[in-house]
């Protein structure tokens, strides 16, 4: 049996995700981490309303069979061309979304937490999920300012009050 240390950094939060086992990270002392979580759900968030003005646009076109098949005798349709459209536009927003979700929670990350299944609500579920952990990260915006200014500016009072 070999001999084993493991050194575990005091600046990484380490979140399990599912019933696995499974985990993310996040380092706690990058002073980019706050900004990289706002724009990240900022640009989910700017794919939402993109996507839900194509779903405006399919909605308004004329609609036509796509795909049909004769069930007792007849012709019935299956699924209308807006109706595949939209299926494949909702899939294509859930694959971006968790891509760009990917970028600042970790490569496969998405997967973790969600496995292969979308569902409408995932994103604000898992943004309530994730919010008590930043709060315990420190990770808004008035912690992370306070903290950068203390560190690169701790005389900054006194420089402001000298002519």
């Amino acid at each position: 049996m070999a001999n084993k240390i493991r050194v575990k950094s005091s600046t990484i939060y380490t979140i399990e995700v599912n019933d696995d086992g499974d985990t993310i990270e996040f380092d706690i002392s990058d002073t980019g981490l706050a900004t990289k979580m706002v724009k990240t759900f900022d640009k989910v968030n700017d794919l939402i309303d993109e996507y839900q003005e194509k779903g405006r646009e399919i909605d308004e076109r004329p609609d036509e069979p796509f795909k049909t098949a004769v069930i007792d005798g007849a012709e019935k349709t299956l699924i209308t061309k807006n109706q595949y459209d939209g299926a494949q536009m909702i899939d294509e927003l859930y694959s971006k979304s968790r891509e760009t979700l990917d970028t600042f929670l970790g490569e496969g990350a998405c997967q973790k937490i969600f496995g292969n299944s979308n569902y409408l609500s995932m994103f604000e579920d898992l943004s309530e999920q994730l919010k008590p952990h930043f709060e315990k990260m420190g990770l808004n915006a008035q912690n992370l300012k306070a903290k950068t200014v203390n560190k690169y500016m701790p005389n900054r009072e006194s420089r402001r009050t000298l002519k």
